[in-house]
């Protein structure tokens, strides 16, 4: 039997569905708010998994800036005040500095496949998942109502490459679910700990699962701070003479000495 006034916890019913058109309208609103967002205060959090066994690593402090503009990204990792990595990505390359060891490693496409552990600029596009961005305006793309969230599935020539879930309560994004050629999860992209900022509701936390990769990233943001200035020299890499510079897009990971034993 329930506690007396347990009731009182429980979480209201969603409102009445509203027509698809509606929905898009109201994810619109949320996001045509900002453009940018920067973070001193973020946290950090990367799990692997190996014969079946999750192994969370440690975590990492520092901050974040981006651009959905650009897009660009950067994120300065650090730990106990020790600077362990710089990221910073434009479009579809990156530039990443690794610090104990003094390298550099770029790449673009292939280099990302060989490091799913990295956060590339169009997932954090999901704090600023517009409707067009994530096809939900699309005219293959259907929604269903479900107990919580409106569904939307995103095809392409019929098959489903997106998946996109939308809170019916706050009516924001709360799930991309990306799927290759193969009907395969390639990408889950989760928003939560959404919070007034800004004028506007605004998710304080990013979680990107790659299931074939075994690897899950969690990012939390703690104090971000919307439509900053962030051009683009921002987002270019830093001249590091003396620096080993390794092209991962031709080069095989085993020549990054920063990666041995991880």
């Amino acid at each position: 039997m329930a506690a007396p006034g347990c009731a009182l916890f429980r979480r209201a019913p969603p409102p009445p569905p509203i027509p698809r058109q509606q929905v898009i309208e109201q994810v619109r609103a949320h996001t045509t708010a900002f453009h940018t967002v920067k973070d001193g205060d973020i946290s950090l959090h990367i799990t692997t998994t190996e014969d079946g066994k999750p192994k969370r690593l440690p975590s990492l402090g520092g901050v974040i800036a981006f651009n959905a503009d650009l897009p660009g990204l950067r994120i300065e990792a650090e730990k106990m005040t020790k600077s362990i990595f710089s990221l910073k990505a434009l479009g579809d390359r990156f530039w990443l500095a690794l610090y104990e060891t003094q390298e550099m490693v770029v790449g673009g496409p292939v280099a990302y496949s060989k490091l799913p552990s990295l956060i590339r600029p169009d997932e954090v596009r999901g704090f600023f998942s517009d409707p067009e961005w994530l096809g939900l305006t699309w005219q293959e793309t259907t929604m269903t109502v479900e107990e919580g969230n409106y569904r939307f599935d995103v095809r392409v020539l019929g098959m489903l490459r997106r998946q996109v879930s939308v809170d019916r309560r706050q009516l924001v994004v709360t799930t991309v679910c990306r799927y290759d050629a193969l009907g395969r999860m390639v990408t889950r992209l989760d928003l939560g700990d959404y919070e007034e900022t800004g004028g506007t509701l605004f998710p304080h936390a990013l979680t990107v699962d790659r299931p074939l990769d075994g690897v899950k990233v969690e990012l939390e943001l703690g104090d971000p701070k919307l439509n900053v200035d962030l051009p683009v020299q921002a987002f270019r890499p830093t001249e590091r003479p003396g620096w080993k510079v390794i092209d991962l897009d031709r080069e095989p990971l085993s020549d990054v000495k920063g990666f041995v034993g991880e």
